[in-house]
């Protein structure tokens, strides 16, 4: 069964307030922005806020899900990495470089904001739970070398953030498929005999016909 279509008129106002919240947040904190200032950045009603979210806290929640949702929407595809030739999903480093690129002004006030901190927690745990869903997929076949999985994930995890925290705080200087490569290279430092949860981790880059 096909789910039905979302009104275009519902995704771009959403579109908007996300867009407001954003550049709000670049100035104040989250406590001090009120409802009120949201609907005036995005030049939008109160009431049509509040035809789509209870209340701030609400729509601050749907907003950050959704920037998470798209964002993996994007970055998540399928390769076929197991021996037993089974597909799973992997991330893909140039397109998450790629998609932060794209949108290097929100995603820089969403991670190296000091005022407004709490995203990086959501995306890190987003990535946790997508790595530990990961080593499940892979079952029999990973080598955990004798680490804890929680340990492994948290790791690769803060190590991965924190490189792209980085290249956002320092203009990115580096092009994605430079970022991606260099990426790889750390990763496959930590390679073993088996199969490792820095698989997860897809490296293939776009050919320049492809960008």
């Amino acid at each position: 069964m096909t789910g039905s279509k979302v009104d275009p008129r519902v995704v771009k106002t959403r579109s908007s307030l996300r867009k407001a919240l954003v550049y709000l947040m670049k100035h104040e904190k989250l406590e001090n922005i009120s409802v009120q200032k949201i609907t005036e950045t995005a030049n939008i009603t109160r009431g049509t806020f509040y035809l789509h979210y209870k209340d701030k806290r609400d729509f601050i929640k749907s907003a950050m899900n959704e920037i998470l949702d798209d964002l993996f929407a994007q970055i998540m595809v399928e390769r076929q990495i197991s021996t037993s030739g089974n597909s799973v999903q992997v991330l893909s480093l140039n397109e998450a470089f790629q998609c932060i690129e794209n949108s290097a002004e929100v995603f820089d006030v969403l991670l190296n904001n000091e005022r407004n901190d709490f995203f990086y927690a959501q995306l890190y745990g987003r990535l946790c739970q997508e790595l530990t869903k990961y080593a499940k997929q892979l079952d029999s076949e990973f080598d955990d070398f004798d680490v804890p999985v929680k340990m492994q994930v948290s790791f690769l995890a803060s190590a991965v953030l924190g490189v792209i925290k980085s290249w956002l705080q320092d203009g990115m200087i580096y092009t994605p498929r430079y970022m991606t490569q260099s990426m790889m290279k750390m990763l496959q430092q930590f390679s073993g005999e088996g199969m490792l949860l820095t698989s997860f981790f897809d490296g293939k880059v776009k050919s320049a016909l492809e960008i």
